[in-house]
């Protein structure tokens, strides 16, 4: 598998489970505090455990070349927590 593969499975995957977390969050009646604490760390945390398994593998995953790619993919992770917690509100 080509890294162009690999990253459009964990992207979509990445953002299938922001996406998932924030409604179920919303879902559960969660209050504030908690859904925004649950919203980080499913848009921090995956990435931070593939800057691991990648630094610990660094002959196959070049870091300077995929840092900045999960730094970005963060940043489509918080804007598609807040756009799908805007619909959740106004959907639930």
């Amino acid at each position: 598998m080509n890294p162009v593969g690999i990253f459009l499975v964990i992207g979509s995957l990445y953002l299938t489970v922001v996406a998932y977390g924030v409604v179920s969050t919303r879902k559960r009646g969660l209050p504030l505090g908690l859904r925004l604490m649950a919203a980080a760390l499913q848009i921090v945390l995956p990435p931070v455990i593939l800057l691991a398994i990648m630094r610990l593998e660094a002959d196959i995953f070049p870091m300077g070349a995929w840092a900045p790619v999960l730094g970005m993919l963060m940043i489509a992770g918080a804007l598609l927590a807040l756009c799908t917690d805007i619909v959740a509100r106004r959907i639930l």
